[in-house]
This record gives C-alpha cells, sequence and structure tokens, in this order.
C-alpha cells in the first residue's frame, strides 16, 4: 500500500512540474516580442536592432533561441533565420545571479533590456536584468 501512495505522489508532483516549467514568466511589458512573429521576421528584426541600436536602448525584448556560451563566457541566444543556413546571437545577462545559464544548445526564452556597450573597441550588443521564461 506504501508504494502505491508514493507513485500517486511522485506522478502528482511530475504533473505539477510539468504546468508551472523552469522558469517564471517576464512580470512586465514586453516592447519587442519576437516569440510572436514568423522566423523572416525574426531574423529581420533582430538584425535591425544591430544596425540600429540606438532605436532600441532600454526597451524589453523577449527573444527565443538556442543557449550558446561562448569561449569569453559570455551568455548567448542564438536565432535562426527561415532557413537555418544564417544566425544571430544575442548576449544576455541575467538578473538573478544565484541562477544557473542553461547548457549549450537548449532552446530557451529570454526577456531582457536591450543595452550596448564598448569592449576593446568593438561595439557588443546585450540583454540586461535579463530572466528566463
Amino acid at each position: 500500500m506504501p508504494m502505491k501512495k508514493c507513485f500517486y505522489f511522485l506522478l502528482v508532483i511530475l504533473i505539477v512540474a510539468q504546468f508551472t516549467g523552469c522558469g517564471k514568466k517576464y512580470e512586465g511589458d514586453v516592447d519587442v516580442d519576437l516569440t510572436t512573429m514568423s522566423a523572416t521576421m525574426v531574423y529581420s528584426y533582430v538584425a535591425d536592432m544591430l544596425a540600429n541600436p540606438d532605436n532600441y536602448k532600454g526597451k524589453v525584448v523577449r527573444m527565443a533561441g538556442d543557449s550558446n556560451t561562448t569561449h569569453g563566457g559570455t551568455h548567448s541566444c542564438i536565432i535562426y533565420d527561415a532557413l537555418g543556413c544564417c544566425a544571430e546571437g544575442m548576449e544576455y545577462s541575467l538578473k538573478d545571479v544565484d541562477l544557473d545559464y542553461p547548457e549549450d544548445g537548449d532552446k530557451i526564452t529570454v526577456v531582457g533590456k536591450f543595452a550596448t556597450y564598448k569592449q576593446n573597441g568593438n561595439l557588443h550588443y546585450t540583454l540586461i536584468e535579463s530572466q528566463l521564461e
């Protein structure tokens, strides 16, 4: 009898975990939601963000893609075009420094404020104060 109760308890835990997911939904307004666009539009929008960063600074952006960590230790969300042959990456840093970053290749959705910074004379693009959903 105790084994049956244990089974049902574990089943309930698994069902609850399935519906709650790993991350919390971002609470607040999102200015640019790339998750609602087609792959072609997403790739075009990200290209515009990189070409015209001043138009997006401080805006809250939601994007979905593949997790990636560079050799320098920065974390990025990689987005592919509709054919899957071209990719753009957006660096992000988590607001909650106690959270672990996802493994490379994991599917992620990240929300954060668009910002830029210069390093070694190069302009970099990032989502700051980010949260994984």
